[in-house]
């Protein structure tokens, strides 16, 4: 649905070089009599048909004979004229006689008439004999004249009836939100050029709003350039497309040069304009914060540091249609459909693929099981300015102060991976990059390999586990971290609080893999025996403890199992160490346990105990005397029968609980065995 370019009125204004043109647009408070008048006109005319229906009636409530057929256009999304569906008017037996001629519409009724007329009478019926001739097959079909005239005319456009298509009529806010609208995307639809400039005051937003134009403009089919706004003097380059060498890489928070974005209108495109003109106009409406069929994960939201310019040529000149945050004030939702917008844009990330989504899925599960090595995934990071060229990666993996950005170059397009390879061969050595391609492309990327650590995919999926290794593996720091590492002031810390919390000591020793801490832990205590102090020890679950304070936790630990007489759960030594914790986890007084000599024993899965290897009986001690057995039950009493066992066959995989090892490539029968 798109207004005629001619109905809209418009407002010049002459400027010292440029023509600048703006739809006039509806004030509520000017025209609110007036839209309430003519939504009460079309609420009085529900149920009329289109030939009782005044029409002139809309421009003489608006007193604009162009605005009024602009909101009539604008009224077909509440009003319709819908036709009266057959059989209309007949009567029950007038409907069983048309069913028995198979008449099963107005069309199939007329050419029963002209069948009839050209068997009765020849093909011609002379006009002072029409009545007669059109009564007799009326008689003849069973019906009577009356309802034969309505049944002819049952399609006729004039006899639809006006009905509306919301539950309730529109509001003048609603009708005047979308006459700007329309008014507005009539004017890009006819745009040769927009131009979309983000403003440098906020890099962090203009990095994203960089990001988010390129994929919309990319999902609606609008052709685009990326240029950087820079002097007069300087003309601005098409991204990727210099040859020449690159200087250290800078953000756009720190470069503060203005982004300009170029979407080229349906003179530049090779195809059906008007399709092309309807996905410009709404691409921009997209961009202005509002969005009608667009979707969800496709809102901008806020355009906060964006604003545009529209090329047009009317009346054989050329036109510029300023595009600011003014305007898209004027043009967004009502206030109660503001929320849910919102609401989509705060959701979850939008991807250019499914490809890519699935990467952040399993990225993000690897981060909440604690396996991706402290690094962060985050989706549509900021662009990286490098000289005359933006770099918009995919992803961006953080930990700590360093930022590593992930490039997923999957798109099949042969000129699209020419264009990645000749970029990347430029950006070589300026940027922390790792580049997701699948196998196919491996010629068109041939060479890179060497500048950028490779992961190679197939079949659409890219493992996430895969990116946490190789980026361990190219862009390893710990050597860095650990030697920067204040080994006396940590443990002189350790010294003071005894017991310092295990997440606490990993972010102390800027470690992120077990690995990583037990060599940082070795090096904290050979700094430690350097000094003649005791080295500190780790605890699982506890954290990093002071040798005294971890000489007291093992010493209690036996004493406590000791004094229970040699043998106690470990679910009850915890609650017994008087050290501020009162919910110990069973793994680490199992580490306890072990540290202080005492052997666990597990009756189940689910009951284990620590025992003093004193008060446990060997083969060659003497039987005490003193214990009296329990009875025997009777199903212990009851001799177990022999009972074959139907082999099972598993997949081969070993699992552990505890200190027992299960392979389940065993069968039963070998198990019983």
């Amino acid at each position: 649905m798109r207004l005629a370019l001619a109905d809209i009125p418009k407002r010049f204004s002459r400027g010292e070089d440029t023509v600048s043109v703006a739809p006039r647009l509806l004030r509520l408070r000017e025209a609110r009599e007036s839209l309430m008048a003519l939504i009460g006109h079309y609420e009085a005319s529900l149920g009329r048909t289109r030939a009782d229906f005044t029409q002139d009636r809309s421009a003489q409530i608006m007193g604009d004979i162009r605005i009024a057929r602009c909101l009539t256009v604008c009224l077909t999304e509440w009003y319709a004229w819908a036709a009266q569906p057959w059989p209309g008017p007949a009567s029950p037996d007038e409907t069983a006689a048309l069913a028995r001629l198979n008449v099963d519409s107005p069309g199939a009724l007329r050419l029963a008439l002209y069948d009839h007329v050209g068997a009765e009478h020849g093909g011609f019926v002379a006009a002072a004999e029409r009545d007669a001739a059109v009564a007799s097959f009326a008689a003849r079909i069973s019906l009577t004249r009356m309802a034969l005239d309505a049944l002819l005319a049952l399609d006729d456009p004039r006899a639809s009836r006006l009905t509306r298509l919301s539950d309730s009529p529109p509001t003048p806010v609603d009708l005047v939100t979308r006459y700007n609208q329309l008014a507005v995307e009539s004017l890009l639809f006819h745009a040769a050029e927009v131009i979309w400039r983000i403003a440098p005051n906020d890099g962090a937003r203009a990095g994203e709003t960089v990001k988010r134009v390129c994929f919309l403009a990319r999902r609606m089919g609008v052709s685009y350039e990326v240029t950087l706004d820079v002097a007069t003097s300087t003309p601005a380059l098409l991204v990727a497309e210099r040859h020449a060498p690159y200087a250290a890489p800078t953000t756009l928070e720190r470069a503060r040069v203005p982004i300009i974005i170029t979407f080229h209108g349906p003179p530049a495109m090779v195809g059906a304009p008007q399709q092309y003109g309807d996905r410009l106009a709404r691409l921009c409406r997209a961009l202005l914060g509002y969005r009608r069929e667009v979707p969800a994960d496709a809102a901008l939201g806020d355009v906060g540091g964006l604003s545009g310019v529209a090329k047009l040529h009317l009346r054989g000149r050329a036109c510029d249609f300023m595009l600011d945050e003014r305007l898209a004030r004027r043009l967004r939702l009502s206030e109660a459909e503001k929320p849910d917008r919102e609401d989509d844009h705060r959701g979850a990330p939008a991807f250019d693929s499914s490809l890519e989504r699935r990467l952040f899925d399993d990225f993000t599960a690897l981060e909440r099981a604690g396996e991706s090595a402290g690094w962060k995934l985050e989706r549509e990071p900021e662009p990286v300015l490098l000289g005359d060229t933006i770099l918009v990666p995919d992803f961006a993996l953080t930990r700590e102060s360093r930022r590593v950005y992930l490039e997923v170059a999957g798109y099949w397009r042969p000129d699209y991976r020419a264009r990645k390879a000749r970029k990347l061969a430029t950006l070589a050595g300026a940027v922390a990059l790792i580049v997701a391609a699948p196998r196919a492309a491996q010629a068109e990327f041939a060479g890179l390999d060497a500048s950028y650590p490779f992961i190679w995919y197939r079949n659409e999926s890219i493992s996430a586990a895969a990116i946490v290794a190789i980026i361990q593996r190219a862009f390893d720091d710990f050597p860095a971290r650990l030697a920067a590492l204040d080994l006396r002031a940590l443990l002189e810390e350790t010294e003071r609080r005894a017991v310092i919390p295990s997440f606490e000591a990993s972010a102390a020793l800027h470690t992120f893999t077990r690995a990583e801490r037990d060599q940082a832990v070795a090096a904290l205590a050979s700094y430690a025996t350097s000094q003649n102090v005791s080295a500190p020890e780790w605890l699982d679950g506890v954290g990093l403890c002071a040798a005294a304070q971890f000489g007291r936790l093992v010493t209690q630990t036996r004493a406590v199992v000791d004094s229970a007489g040699g043998r106690l759960a470990l679910s009850a030594i915890g609650p017994a160490l008087n050290f501020g914790e009162e919910s110990w986890p069973e793994a680490v007084v199992e580490a306890l346990a072990r540290r202080a000599g005492l052997q666990i024993e597990r009756a189940s899965l689910f009951a284990a105990d620590a025992v003093i290897p004193d008060a446990i009986s060997t083969p060659g001690d003497a039987p005490r005397t003193d214990v009296q057995p329990k009875p025997m039950t009777p199903r212990q009493a009851r001799k177990p029968q022999p009972r074959k066992v139907a082999p099972r066959r598993h997949s081969g995989a070993r699992w552990s609980t505890g200190d027992l090892f299960f392979d389940s490539s065993t069968t039963s029968d070998d198990a019983a065995e």
